[in-house]
């Protein structure tokens, strides 16, 4: 915010093309980094929800095969 201001009272000279990459990549690594963590928690969430009986846990391929509703159908 700081730099934008002063680019703005023309205090800050003309960002370099190196510079501009290296925000750019700075920008895009912070917003991925962001996308991973949120993905880490909602799978935390999911295996704490599972664990205290608040969800229903995933089958197995071996459940899935003895599923009695299924055979039913």
């Amino acid at each position: 915010m700081e730099l934008e201001k002063k680019k703005r009272e023309g205090k800050l000279k003309q960002e370099s093309g190196e510079n501009k990459e290296i925000n750019a990549s700075v920008l895009l690594q912070r917003r991925i980094r962001g996308i991973l963590a949120r993905k880490f928690v909602e799978r935390l969430r999911t295996e704490e929800m599972e664990f205290l009986g608040m969800a229903r846990k995933k089958k197995t391929p071996e459940e899935e095969r003895n599923d009695p509703i299924k055979k039913m159908e």
